[in-house]
């Protein structure tokens, strides 16, 4: 059956915190939905999403077109951010994604991730320590954020005190590139954050030409020495990247994590009893309550699913927290059970796009997650509802009031 009228408006405040009885009647009523409001193609069963992504039908890149739309003046005051988000390899499609992504492999390795190890502990334990003491205080801003920001941060090689002009300017390219559906100077702010950004990591970059170091923007750097180098956009469009792809997304999971479980409390009992499950917790809060909403593509060349016809250029959302949620896929999606096995979920994408830094990610949840159980039994949510982000691709909150005794 095919439901003509709008029944997705991610517009709606109920709908952005919970959007999942949406996605259960589009699974089973219109598995391939023309939104209205968003003027694009949704699809929301697991089957769907993963087909959808590694399609050849299905382009990555939806920036090009989207650029090309706007008008020539709005287009005009946005120049440094279309510059340097076209270079992402996120929104990349072969051979210029097979190009970067593999200079990439060579720099975010396995054993770079796994080095992380200690600086993490010790980050974590910076952080909590102080925490422990504090009846009040706000989960997000006081430990959710600090930590990925600052482990990214010692990736990169970047001073701490950086923090948090890195942080100001993240926030304002972070409506644009989230696709804030009611933030209506999104464009200018996420201009004046890319200008600033790039400014900073070219003056880095220019630095490590002349005097390398043991750290990764070193080693993109290194990159430009090589065959199909990186030219000096693509460095710094990777490093712009890397800061705001590394602490967004695991900011999200730590924060949506920590909820769940505090939610939940028989499972984080379990996890408290055998801190050996940690592993499977992540990946559970990743598929449960994850920090991605959807993912963008564009079709390329026309062709069918479902019976209906998708169009060139045409906008398509894959919604990756219906697809973790699809009772197709998922027996009892909706318990959250820490326990879970397998879990094939979807957060970190599928195909040639899954995300590159999901080890770091995955390390800095299970260490992070494990700690605050561990170290924080009385630890309680200090309000019944929160209100998500307005935004298309992530999911997360920006405020988590948390109490102890």
């Amino acid at each position: 059956m095919v439901i003509h009228d709008a029944i997705y408006n991610p517009r709606e405040r109920a709908t952005i915190n919970d959007p999942l009885p949406v996605f259960r009647r589009l699974q089973d009523e219109d598995p391939c939905h023309w939104c209205a409001p968003l003027k694009s193609w949704v699809f929301t069963r697991h089957d769907d999403v993963r087909e959808v992504l590694r399609d050849d039908h299905i382009s990555a890149d939806r920036l090009t077109p989207y650029f090309a739309s706007l008008p020539s003046a709005q287009r005009g005051g946005i120049t440094e951010l279309i510059r340097y988000l076209n270079t992402w390899v996120a929104f990349k499609d072969p051979p210029d994604h097979t190009r970067i992504r593999s200079l990439l492999n060579k720099v975010f390795t396995p054993g770079a991730v796994r080095d992380l190890r200690p600086l993490i502990d010790n980050a974590v334990a910076h952080l909590l320590d102080p925490l422990r003491d504090k009846s009040e205080f706000d989960f997000i801003e006081e430990f959710a954020y600090p930590l990925p920001a600052t482990v990214i941060l010692m990736m990169l090689g970047l001073p701490p005190d950086d923090m948090q002009r890195l942080h100001e300017w993240s926030a304002e390219m972070q409506p644009f590139i989230g696709g804030a559906t009611s933030s209506p100077d999104k464009y200018a702010r996420a201009e004046a954050g890319a200008v600033a950004m790039a400014d900073y990591f070219r003056a880095a970059i220019r630095e490590r030409v002349s005097r390398p170091r043991q750290d990764m923007l070193s080693k993109l750097v290194a990159c430009r020495e090589q065959d199909d180098a990186l030219s000096e956009d693509e460095v710094i469009g990777t490093a712009m990247l890397f800061l705001f792809g590394g602490h967004e997304t695991t900011t999200n999971l730590i924060g949506n994590g920590v909820r769940a479980l505090l939610q939940h409390r028989d499972q984080l009992a379990r996890l408290r009893r055998e801190p050996s499950t940690i592993k499977l917790a992540v990946e559970e809060i990743l598929r449960f309550d994850g920090p991605t909403l959807a993912s963008v593509r564009v079709v390329k060349s026309s062709h069918e699913r479902h019976g209906r016809s998708l169009l060139a250029g045409q906008r398509v959302f894959v919604m990756i927290h219906g697809a973790n949620h699809d009772p197709r896929r998922f027996d009892d999606p909706g318990q959250f059970d820490i326990g879970r096995e397998p879990n094939p979920h979807l957060t970190f994408n599928y195909g040639i796009h899954f995300c590159l830094g999901a080890p770091l990610a995955r390390l800095e949840g299970e260490i992070a997650i494990g700690a605050v159980a561990e170290r924080m039994p009385s630890l309680a949510i200090a309000q019944d509802r929160y209100d998500y982000m307005d935004t298309m691709v992530m999911r997360g909150v920006r405020s988590m009031p948390v109490r102890q005794n």
